[in-house]
């Protein structure tokens, strides 16, 4: 009671505003690259730290209080362009947004009309849907829709004739939230020098998120399905459906005993989705 005392209202007060901005600030970061590596500095910088207090490590002490002096400048330099992006979105409205979203159902559904439909018509498609790591950066840089799924729309938007056709579409609970983006291509060697500008960049996002990448080949109409930079292709739409019900449902689905065993199968169905892929080694079909 008595620390209370000393305290006094305003200590409170102070304390609640510093909660809220930290808060504040660890939603805006999560499910980014920033937070990702946020977390990996502060797990080394306390490790290091215990080592330099247990141990006498007297220059790696002098070292770590230069470092914590300098921390914010660091974080600055390291994440300026992830700050941007923060700061950018503290402006934007997140309560009253129209975020009419749709079921992963009906989301699948329109999905496997929509590839019917593009296969069909022999159109190219780059359809990235958002798991855990937030791809608002790429959606920065496309056009943005902030519309339902529906095949007439994914249809429209990789028409050739459409502007837009050549970029991406990326999906965000459940919607479309921008076409015509643009992916980074993948820097591995060891990819099919045959496949096209498509199922590189499809490989080059999917090895820095873990988003699902629904790739379709205007010069055979294939359909391929690319996640951790592995691609599967010549999906069939019954297998296709299977695969990506089963990783979007682990995207939902919260550790517990039950649940764990469950997610343990829908790894094994895309292990073997996996096996019969092969295409960087031995060259799977075209």
């Amino acid at each position: 009671m008595d620390l209370i005392q000393k305290l006094g209202p305003w200590a409170f007060v102070d304390l609640f505003i510093i909660t809220a901005i930290i808060y504040r600030l660890l939603l805006l970061l999560r499910g980014t690259r920033a937070m990702q590596m946020v977390l990996g500095i502060l797990l080394l910088a306390g490790f290091v730290f215990f080592l330099s207090y247990v141990y006498p490590l007297t220059t790696l002490k002098w070292l770590m209080d230069k470092f914590y002096s300098s921390i914010f400048i660091v974080i600055v330099i390291l994440f300026q362009e992830d700050i941007r992006r923060v700061l950018s979105r503290v402006g934007k409205k997140t309560v009253f947004q129209s975020a009419e979203t749709i079921s992963s159902q009906q989301m699948l559904d329109e999905l496997m009309r929509a590839a019917t439909a593009l296969t069909t018509k022999k159109f190219g498609a780059l359809i990235v849907i958002e798991r855990d790591i937030i791809l608002t950066r790429y959606v920065d840089i496309g056009i943005l829709i902030d519309g339902r799924i529906t095949k007439e729309l994914l249809v429209s938007i990789f028409h050739p004739s459409s502007p837009i056709h050549d970029g991406a579409v990326i999906v965000q609970q459940g919607r479309i939230a921008a076409a015509g983006c643009f992916l980074p291509l993948t820097r591995d060697d060891s990819v099919d020098p045959e496949l096209g500008t498509r199922h590189r960049a499809a490989i080059g996002v999917s090895q820095e998120t873990d988003a699902l990448v629904l790739v379709i080949s205007e010069e055979n109409q294939a359909i391929s399905l690319v996640v951790d930079g592995n691609v599967s292709r010549n999906l069939g739409p019954r297998e296709l459906r299977k695969v990506l019900r089963n990783l979007l449902s682990q995207k939902t689905n919260k550790p517990s005993n039950t649940k764990k065993k469950k997610k343990k199968s829908s790894n094994s169905n895309w292990n073997q989705v996996i096996e019969r892929m092969k295409i960087f080694r031995s060259g799977g079909s075209k």
